[in-house]
């Protein structure tokens, strides 16, 4: 890989960790915040943001596998 993939990486992965950051935080004080017991939509964002996670993390993976070398 470049340098600059390398770099681009870098700050896609900086991106990625703030967009799950940002998510989460926005589950966790939607639910702290419920007044009534939780309904289905409401668990249904937290396992949301867990699936955010989990494409990003998968992204960030796949990513990194080295290109194939040209063939000749």
């Amino acid at each position: 890989m470049s340098a600059k993939h390398d770099c681009d990486l870098k700050k896609m992965e900086d991106k990625a960790e703030e967009l799950v950051a940002l998510t989460l935080e926005v589950c966790e004080k939607r639910i702290a915040s419920a007044r009534a017991p939780l309904a289905p939509s409401q668990t249904a964002l937290s396992a949301a943001a867990l699936t955010v996670h989990h494409s990003v993390e998968t992204f960030l993976a796949v990513s990194k596998i080295p290109d194939l070398p040209e063939p000749k």
